[in-house]
């Protein structure tokens, strides 16, 4: 017979519940604790009456933290009560949630290794569980920190498109672009999709208070912010504008370099920032501008239209794109004009990402993380799969199950 002091204070259920048994199995290295609950009456569940204990229910045996590297299971019959209309429920309890075979603490210390491992699997190799398991108590954690979320002082949103699967499909993702914190996702990348993935996901005042939302140059989702945020103004980033800006820079490359061999093998020396460029690469495109090929002046084009997140003013950035766009004009540099003519298009945008530093980062940046997330599913079968995995990673929810 094994003492039962030193395990009552490390379960530390409360005065409610005593321990009854403990039996030790080696060969399996498993401990099973036997608790009763002590009272001879219960609250009501949802209330504040208290009644008569009325009977128990069955016998189960649930899973809690590990001790002394044994599993420990914790086996219990949960009092029941019935109240004077004759209703009959199970107790509620601070240590489980009697729908659920293991314990708040089992699920918390499962949450917390799941974080900083990534990977279900592993996670659930870890407890000697099953994935099963693991990924139902995930979901749970995902539930609970999209109840309690709130969108409090809220005022701006980034939304953005993923490719998954094979790359035939996408899901939209909508951010928070100040806390950097995902909001949600639906499959699909249409208008009709980011109406519904906002509606559902903002509440209808606090959709009122927004004032930026930060999105790429798809008209789809500037069609809905349009819609259902008409008073925000949308924010084209300047990360985004520089990929217009450097793909019509590799298109005039792309058109010179069949007549100029010394642009062979050069592509990511125009689109990478001169401030990074290697020596060799600095000697490379000293050689090719004073040969004054078109590459190299519609490089500067690009280069110099950088100066309009310098100005602060959006009548300043009005007059700086004024002139930048008669000089693309001036040209006759056609891959350059129809940058600067997508940009026109979107010019209140480009502008707007000028004078705030809202960005689109959390968007963006979820898209380079993206193979962490897919180590945690089976291949993602599902959307629903999905979405579950890149809000326990990047919702900042809070999922304690205490």
């Amino acid at each position: 017979m094994i003492k039962t002091d030193l395990f009552q204070q490390l379960l530390d259920l409360g005065c409610d519940w005593k321990i009854q048994d403990i039996l030790v199995n080696k060969d399996f290295k498993e401990i099973d604790i036997y608790v009763h609950y002590t009272k001879s009456t219960c609250i009501f569940p949802g209330t504040d009456e208290e009644f008569d204990l009325y009977d128990f229910g069955s016998s189960r045996r649930v899973r809690h933290l590990d001790l002394f590297e044994y599993k420990t299971f914790i086996n219990v019959r949960f009092p029941r009560v019935k109240n004077s209309k004759g209703d009959v429920r199970t107790i509620e309890t601070d240590w489980i949630d009697k729908r659920v075979s293991f314990t708040y603490l089992f699920e918390k210390k499962v949450l917390e290794t799941l974080d900083m491992s990534k990977n279900q699997t592993k996670t659930a190799a870890y407890f000697d569980t099953t994935f099963d398991i693991v990924h139902s108590i995930m979901t749970r954690g995902v539930e609970r920190g999209l109840r309690r979320r709130d969108f409090i002082g809220m005022w701006a949103l980034g939304i953005d498109e993923k490719s998954y699967g094979n790359g035939q499909k996408y899901i939209t993702v909508l951010s928070d672009p100040v806390t950097h914190r995902v909001l949600d996702i639906i499959e699909g990348r249409t208008t009709d999709d980011a109406l519904e993935l906002i509606s559902w996901t903002v509440p209808p005042a606090q959709l009122d208070k927004i004032e930026l939302v930060a999105m790429d140059m798809w008209q789809p989702f500037m069609n809905a912010v349009g819609e259902i945020i008409p008073d925000a103004d949308i924010v084209h980033d300047k990360f985004h504008t520089a990929k217009y800006l450097n793909k019509g820079v590799d298109n005039v490359r792309k058109q010179e370099v069949k007549e100029q061999e010394i642009l062979k093998n050069n592509k990511y020396l125009f689109m990478k920032n001169k401030e990074n460029w290697t020596e060799k690469q600095r000697d490379k495109f000293e050689q090719i501008n004073q040969i004054n090929l078109i590459t190299a002046q519609a490089w500067k084009m690009k280069e110099n239209f950088k100066e309009i997140y310098n100005l602060g003013r959006k009548q300043l950035c009005l007059s700086f794109f004024k002139k930048w766009y008669t000089d693309i004009v001036e040209s006759d540099i056609k891959p350059m004009i129809k940058v600067a003519d997508t940009i026109l298009n979107h010019l209140k945008g480009v502008i707007n990402s000028a004078v705030t530093y809202i960005t689109n980062s959390a968007a963006e940046n979820l898209n380079g993380q993206i193979q962490v997330v897919k180590t945690v599913g089976r291949g993602f079968a599902s959307v629903e799969g999905y979405r579950n995995s890149i809000l326990f990673f990047f919702g900042k929810l809070d999922m304690a199950p205490l």
